[in-house]
């Protein structure tokens, strides 16, 4: 069985999209490769990495698609901070994050400044283990 432990986001900036994940998700550098026009970076919470990708050439296989749809954080701390320390980092809001009537499923959604979108969960979702 495979274990999912990285996911690759095609940015326009690496530098402020890693100063972006590593601050408002507190994920450590890991790696470099490459340069900042074509190159990756790899973060890592210890179980799971992202790895930042920035290719300038149309040519290389990875050039395309860009972004990624979206992924979720399990928080270890209140969502109220974690929306404080994400907004800090650029990300935006994409739901009003004191209309929180959902219940026990409900989630905040935000946007990156590259344009991917992300869930904050104090609770996680179906099939993980917290």
């Amino acid at each position: 069985m495979a274990k999912l432990r990285h996911i690759a986001i095609n940015v326009e900036d690496l530098d402020r999209d890693v100063e972006f994940y590593k601050g408002t998700f507190e994920l450590e550098e890991v790696g470099r490769a490459g340069t900042p026009d074509m190159g990756a970076v790899y973060l890592s919470d210890g179980v799971m990495n992202i790895a930042l990708i920035k290719i300038s050439d149309p040519d290389y296989p990875n050039y395309n698609p860009r972004g990624l749809n979206h992924m979720g954080f399990v928080i270890d701390e209140s969502m109220d901070d974690a929306i404080e320390r994400a907004v800090k980092h650029g990300a935006k809001p994409m739901v009003d994050p004191n209309d929180r009537d959902a219940g026990v499923t409900w989630e905040m959604k935000m946007r990156a400044p590259s344009g991917v979108d992300f869930d904050l969960s104090e609770h996680g979702w179906p099939g993980i283990k917290l």
